[in-house]
């Protein structure tokens, strides 16, 4: 299940990376006709907010995956193993609270979008719920992927095992 996890972390940081070059383009091509035809699209600004908070939402898993999140290493690298594992387990359950609490956030943002019907007070009147939603499925596909690899990293405490969230290998589970 976690090499699934990953996999799919991996396809949605590539597709990601795609929305964010289609979205440099778009603002590229927006600045060029405006200086030189002035011709605007509208709404270049809304559609590179929405991609913006989409892919940050979705990227989340990757890097924690990839072992990117921010952490303090001078302590960490020097202390056993099993203290390390007892170091990440602490770090995923402070970081769980606070995606619990962003994804349900992003839930309450989500679903009063859809009960009011919000649109976006821009030329493309763009519904709310549409981009919100995509925005919160990456949260809680994060909170998914913290879930799994919390428990993995409390199993590999327990019994004591030297492969368990703390290797840097990037075939291992690793934060």
């Amino acid at each position: 299940m976690t090499e699934l996890l990953k996999k799919a972390s991996e396809f949605f940081i590539y597709v990601c990376g795609f929305l964010l070059f289609a979205s440099v383009f778009l603002i590229s091509t927006e600045v060029v006709l405006r200086k030189f035809f002035l011709i605007s699209f509208g709404g270049t600004d809304e559609i590179s907010g929405y991609i913006l908070g989409i892919c940050t939402s979705w990227s989340l898993a990757y890097v924690l995956f990839s072992k990117m999140h921010i952490r303090i290493d001078i302590l960490y690298t020097k202390v056993s193993k099993k203290i390390q594992h007892l170091l990440d387990v602490i770090a995923m359950l402070f970081t769980l609270m606070f995606v619990s609490l962003l994804t349900y956030s992003a839930s309450n943002v989500f679903y009063t979008s859809i009960i009011r019907n919000s649109t976006a007070n821009t030329p493309l009147g763009t519904p709310l719920w549409i981009p919100q939603s995509i925005w919160f499925l990456g949260f809680v596909f994060f909170l998914i992927v913290l879930l799994m690899l919390l428990f993995l990293s409390i199993k590999s405490l327990i019994q004591n095992r030297d492969n368990g969230y703390s290797n840097v290998n990037k075939d291992e589970i690793c934060i």
